[in-house]
């Protein structure tokens, strides 16, 4: 084990069971040249400069479309994320990164390594969110800088109508089992400013931008918006409540406003950042 590590055992399992058989579609679609985290990636590069002599950490890397985006402005880049499918694909886009399996809540690097440390709407689905930060702020050296994302406020975003389709159809599937388990406790609203910076403050990191960013999601088609939807969680567990097919009619179905005359989908979506030094 690596000075500094805790061997937590967290979220690292379930996640990868989740995300691992979409992960090449997730790879294509929302990473893609013009996917979902394009807009955000860029605007968190706005405000946290990145060049050559950043050392950079991205905890929940996903398939690494935000690493080689940095790698290729000069920085040395690492990546982990709970599934190994997800690190193959990083792995074969940045060659010469530093990817790793495991778990947020223990990074597997020593304590001050990094410039730069960023999480893309992931460091909340750890089991232990401030104990994952506090390990973002562990590898990262005195004075450097944090930046992480969670999703923006539920009417500001065209997906919280798309999640809530699949929602239902997992639902009605389910109709055996007890509510009280089928409606778990609601999560805290990082999207609130009080919320995301108190979490942040309890980890040790000092705020030093706080606020939201909007943008639109493009897909070519319905068909590809869909496929990269079933790539994730919610839509895989509709898919096995249903068949991909039914999710993927729901889903043409709620965006059909949104839809250009070229047939392409445009989504409105926010994110809530967060800009911290360490």
């Amino acid at each position: 084990m690596i000075e500094g590590t805790t061997g937590k055992v967290g979220s690292a399992a379930q996640q990868s069971a989740l995300w691992g058989p979409g992960a090449g579609d997730w790879a294509e679609v929302m990473e893609g040249p013009s996917g979902l985290g394009i807009p955000v990636y860029r605007r968190i590069l706005e405000l946290v400069p990145i060049g050559e002599a950043t050392r950079l950490l991205d905890v929940g890397c996903g398939a690494g479309r935000f690493c080689r985006i940095a790698r290729d402005r000069g920085a040395w880049v690492a990546g982990l994320d709970a599934t190994s499918r997800f690190i193959d694909i990083a792995r074969e886009r940045t060659p010469d990164g530093e990817f790793e399996v495991g778990e947020m809540e223990d990074l597997r690097w020593q304590d001050d390594t990094f410039d730069v440390v960023t999480g893309f709407n992931s460091f909340f689905l750890a089991d232990d969110m401030l104990g994952a930060l506090r390990e973002a702020r562990r590898v990262a050296r005195p004075g450097g800088t944090l930046a992480l994302t969670v999703f923006g406020r539920p009417e500001r975003c065209d997906s919280t109508t798309l999640f809530a389709a699949m929602l239902r159809l997992v639902e009605a599937d389910d109709a055996q089992t007890e509510e009280s388990e089928r409606k778990p406790a609601e999560p805290p609203a990082l999207h609130e400013e009080e919320v995301i910076l108190g979490i942040a403050g309890e980890a040790g990191l000092r705020p030093t931008d706080c606020a939201y960013f909007q943008f639109t999601e493009e897909y070519p088609d319905a068909e590809t918006m869909a496929r990269g939807m079933l790539a994730a969680p919610p839509g895989r567990k509709a898919a096995r409540a249903t068949s991909a097919d039914k999710v993927s009619e729901v889903l043409t179905k709620a965006v059909q406003h949104r839809v250009s005359r070229s047939g392409a989908v445009r989504l409105r979506e926010e994110v809530r950042y967060l800009i911290a030094t360490t």
